[in-house]
Parts: structure tokens; sequence; C-alpha cells
């Protein structure tokens, strides 16, 4: 070979080599953005979930908690977390930034109470039968059998959950299973009312003298008064000013009487009795929901053995309220007049009370529509949050 053609030969592989080496030096660094760039978006990625994980677990310690949590520092990047409530279901967004790169994570979470969206509820029946007359609007369950007289004039509107069956069976009976029926279907008990008395404790009321029965008097301008036995200790006082978070608890019996109506701030008011609730009047909101689907006054009582309805001389009753007996029944005393006994809420008892509740009473049972978006604060069950999708 010649020395011009050696030259070329040389000159040649030079270039070839210098062009590889561009080429490979071209694809490394592609590689290293490509590597920093996966890195960047699966960070931020994961701070995203890492945010959404710290909010769950957050809801559910405490299903009312909405943060806030902005612009929270995190692995070298940051989350905001966003809420968004509809229905009975809460949507909740982080969104996550790390250097230029952003992702958002979502869950949804039911927030529907388990109890609430009953009309009637019991564990047991106790061997009571629905009557001549009775009507439920709503659903309705119990652990036990459902007992009733099969006459056409007993009217179930809702779907009717029973554990351990339908006494005559709905197939061929009079009775009317409007909204139909299941049977087999068994439902938890509610166990405490720990978070409420918590609740009283930070943030709310707890009557001071346990042992003595705490009166509450419904007055005709919206307030209240407060009573130790027979003692005033408040008077004119808001449901918001004795307790600004919604809870209020005393140890012992708690009386609910007066002539005014039920007057509460938005969110609503739960009382809670470490003993009996006794209601000596019909109990009526303000701002009536069945005329006013908007209404905000929302009452709850809870009592860890009886609500008693204590009848002297009403014929006709009408109890607008949520009403939860942890341990015992809902009960009364001298209810044999030939009245109505109208109620609008949600009832969850242990044991139905006894055959006698109501006798010669027509009871109309209607649930209260609004319990499907909203629950009492701090009511029985209501801290059961269920996650119901989780799209990344």
């Amino acid at each position: 070979m010649g020395g011009k053609a050696a030259l070329l030969v040389v000159f040649g592989l030079t270039f070839l080599f210098s062009a590889y080496q561009l080429k490979t030096g071209s694809v490394s660094g592609r590689a290293a953005d490509n590597l920093s760039s996966f890195y960047a978006q699966r960070t931020v990625h994961q701070i995203a979930v890492s945010g959404l994980n710290i909010s769950a677990a957050k809801l559910y310690e405490d299903n009312s908690w909405r943060g806030p949590m902005q612009h929270i520092a995190f692995r070298g990047g940051e989350f905001s977390l966003g809420f968004q409530s509809s229905g009975d279901t809460l949507a909740v967004a982080s969104m996550s930034q790390y250097g230029s790169n952003r992702d958002t994570v979502i869950a949804f979470f039911s927030l529907e109470n388990a109890y609430t969206k009953y009309t009637w509820f019991t564990a047991n029946e106790n061997g009571v039968s629905w009557t001549d007359q009775d009507t439920i609007w709503g659903p309705m369950h119990t652990n036990s059998t459902l007992n009733h007289q099969n006459k056409n004039t007993i009217v179930f509107n809702g779907k009717v959950t029973a554990g351990k069956g339908i006494s005559a069976p709905p197939k061929n009976a009079h009775t009317k299973f409007l909204g139909g029926y299941e049977v087999g279907v068994e439902i938890p008990l509610v166990t405490n009312m720990n978070d409420l008395i918590n609740g009283a404790a930070a943030g709310g009321y707890t009557f001071p003298t346990p042992a003595a029965l705490m009166k509450i008097e419904f007055n005709n301008d919206g307030t209240l008064d407060i009573y130790r036995d027979s003692t005033r200790i408040m008077d004119d006082v808001t449901f918001s000013a004795l307790a600004p978070n919604g809870a209020i608890y005393s140890a012992g019996d708690i009386e609910i009487f007066g002539s005014g109506l039920v007057n509460t701030p938005a969110g609503g008011i739960t009382i809670g009795a470490g003993n009996n609730v006794i209601l000596r009047k019909p109990v009526a909101y303000a701002d009536n929901p069945v005329t006013d689907p908007n209404s905000d006054d929302l009452l709850a009582l809870v009592a860890w053995n009886d609500i008693i309805i204590d009848n002297q001389t009403i014929t006709d009753w009408t109890v607008q309220c949520v009403m939860m007996s942890i341990n015992e029944s809902l009960t009364a005393t001298n209810m044999n007049k030939n009245g109505t006994f109208n109620y609008l809420g949600s009832i969850y008892q242990d044991v139905r009370g006894n055959a006698k509740m109501f006798q010669s009473f027509m009871k109309k049972f209607r649930h209260d529509e609004r319990l499907n978006t909203i629950t009492p604060p701090f009511y029985p069950g209501a801290s059961d949050l269920q996650l119901l999708a989780w799209w990344e």
C-alpha cells in the first residue's frame, strides 16, 4: 500500500472512530437523562402516594379531619392535600411536586354512617310485633327475627333486612313490604361512645356533677336553660356557646323538656348520657326538614342505657331527632292514649322496647333523608370510614 493510500486509511479510521465516539456519547447522555427523568417521575409519584397515605391515616383516626396540609416538604419535594365532599363520598387529592415534575393521586372514601342510614335498627326485636296502622318510611334492620301481625295496614316503604328471618314470610303476607326484603343480614353493633365523651371534654361540654340529674330546657327563643337537679345553672345559652364542637355529655341521666323548638348550629349537636335520656315533651326542629330539606337543625340523643319517653297528658307526639340506646331500649311510660307517634330521624336500640311501649298508638316512623349525607357530630359509629377507590 502506498503512502497516500495509508494516509487515507488512517484518516478514514480516525473519522469513523470520532463519529462512533460522538454517537456513543450521545446515547450515553440520553441514557443518563432518561434515568434522571425516570427517577424524578418516580419520586414525584411516591411523594403524592405518601401524602395520600398520611391523609388516610388521619381520616381513619378522625373522619372530620380536613387538614390543612399545604406545601408539606417531603423527600426533596412537597405535597398538598385537597378535599371535596359529595353526598356521602369524600374525595381526597394529594398533589406533589419534585423539581419541575408534578403528579396527583386521588382516593375516594365513604362517610356513610352504618346506623343513621336506617329509620329503625335493633339488635333484638324482643318478640315485639309491628301492629295495625304502623308505617315506616326508609330502610329498617334487625339482627334478630322481624315480627308483624300480617295485616295490610302495616307498611314498610323501605327495604327490610333481618338477620334471623321474617315471621310471617313476606312472599305471602298481607303486610306490605314495598321496598323489598333480605334475610340473613347481620350488622356489627355499637359498643361505646368514646368519641362523644372525648369530644365533650375537648371543645364541647361535660356536665360537672354526674351524680346529679342534668336537665336541658328548650326555650321559645331558641336558647337553652341548663339545670342541676332543680337548680338552674345556665340561663338563655345557645348550643354554639355551650358546646362549640357539638358534643355534650353527662355521666348520669339527662332530661329533655321545654316548649321551645330545637335550634342547632350548622353541623348539629349530639347529647350523650352515661345512663338514661328522658323526654318529657315532644322534640321538633325550628326549621322543619320535612318542609325545608336544607334545614341545618340536627339533634342526636345517645343513651348508654334507655331512652324514655315519659308521657303524662300528651295524646299526639312528634319527635324529630336521631336516637340511640346503646345497651338497652327506646321505651315509654303512660303511652296508652289513642294518638299518633310521628317520628323523623333514625333510631338505634339494642333491645326493642316492650310491647306496651306505645299501646293504642299508631306509629309513623320516617327517615330523615339528610342523614344520607350528614351525620351528627361524634355520633357513635360515625368514625367508620371505607375506602371506595384509589386512583394513581
